[in-house]
């Protein structure tokens, strides 16, 4: 389908100064990574990378006059060299300000990802003048066309094809957009209703441009909102890389993060597991160790009952012989005591139970249990009944 180049001119609508409609209008240029934000205070510094500042202000007839008359006092560079090398160019189209502000700080940014219209504009507009990158831009339909369908819907196109400023929505007022670009350690101003570009020179060292940028733009609004004038109707919004990417970079770092804290978890969990159930094993082990020795120590500690007495121990046997040569022979389980005690028990008993005139002699031998488990009832029956014998 042809493009009719005159209707492309006369045909540019009225956009709102708004940063999220700049971010769309970018992509649909085919720019990616940057994004428009809003600036609210200048009194702090701006923080991270600034690819460059777009300032809207209400547009005034002693303004207007500067497109004509060049007063002496701005400093203009009019170096062709130096300009023609800059992507600074002149408005021709009304109401395309918004697009050339952000243009003017896309194709001065060498780290921008451009997309392919803007790639195109960038390499066939070098070395032009001023005037002809107007036209060139004016020109682009892709340009014309991302513009327009982000216009406002009652926006009307303006009819005077000798002013290139926006009207305001209700009353009529015109305003402009300029962009502030560091370009080659210097900071520029780029107006395109003006002829040349503005020096406004290089920034301190080891301080970032946004601070030169700061104290131009504080002195600006100063001069704009004197006691004459009383207009504090401005925007300033910052062309910044997108924030988008960055977050999503940080997520995807913080999920990597997490996923590697939750691998390291779970295999601390898995040894600490490990580790408790071989504990486990281990204290079981020495519980019953400590068990079965404890047993074995009462066992050898606790005296034996009547019953292991008659069965494991020796009982000694006594022969009672008198003078007649009769003899008493008695066969005594002991209990577990001590030898010793069991014999000197052995002995009280015999010397209790034959407490005759005739004297008597004992010989004690060792023998073999009998069968009786009550020692005392036959110890007791022996020397009791001292008359019984062989």
């Amino acid at each position: 389908m042809p493009v009719d180049i005159n209707r492309l001119t006369e045909g540019w609508l009225e956009l709102e100064s708004d940063p999220g409609l700049f971010t769309l209008l970018l992509e649909d240029f085919g720019v990616k990574g940057v994004q428009v934000e809003e600036i609210y205070d200048l009194q702090k510094s701006l923080e991270g990378p600034v690819y460059g500042f777009i300032f809207l202000f209400r547009w005034i007839e002693e303004r207007r006059s500067r497109r004509k008359v060049v007063e002496q006092d701005e400093s203009f560079v009019k170096d062709e060299e130096i300009v023609n090398n800059i992507f600074f160019a002149q408005q021709v189209v009304p109401n395309s300000c918004a697009t050339h502000a952000l243009l003017s700080v896309l194709l001065n940014c060498p780290n921008i990802h451009l997309g392919t219209t803007l790639s195109r504009l960038k390499m066939h507009t070098s070395g032009m003048c001023p005037e002809n990158k107007g036209w060139a831009i004016g020109n682009t339909p892709e340009l014309a066309c991302a513009h327009n369908s982000h216009a406002m819907p009652q926006a009307k196109r303006r009819q005077d094809k000798n002013t290139g400023v926006s009207t305001g929505r209700f009353t009529g007022e015109a305003f402009h957009f300029v962009s502030y670009v560091p370009i080659n350690g210097r900071l520029f101003e780029l107006d395109g209703l003006k002829p040349y570009p503005m020096d406004h020179g290089p920034w301190k060292e080891h301080e970032e441009w946004t601070e030169q940028f700061r104290r131009v733009i504080t002195d600006r609004l100063g001069m704009a909102t004197g006691e004459q004038l009383q207009d504090i109707r401005f925007n300033l919004m910052a062309v910044v890389p997108d924030r988008r990417l960055a977050i999503s970079h940080k997520l995807t770092m913080l999920k990597t993060n997490r996923q590697i804290v939750l691998e390291a978890l779970q295999q601390l969990v898995k040894l600490s597991h490990q580790d408790g159930t071989e504990k486990n094993s281990n204290d079981s082990d020495k519980s019953d160790k400590s068990y079965d020795k404890k047993n074995k120590t009462d066992d050898e500690n606790v005296p034996p009952n009547k019953s292991e007495v008659d069965e494991s121990s020796s009982v000694p046997t006594i022969t009672v012989e008198r003078n007649n040569d009769s003899t008493i022979d008695t066969e005594e389980s002991a209990t577990s005591v001590t030898s010793g005690k069991a014999e000197s028990n052995m002995e009280k008993v015999v010397m209790c139970a034959l407490d005759y005139a005739t004297p008597l002699r004992i010989q004690t031998s060792p023998a073999h249990s009998s069968s009786s488990t009550d020692t005392s009832s036959e110890i007791g029956s022996a020397f009791n009944s001292p008359t019984q014998g062989k």
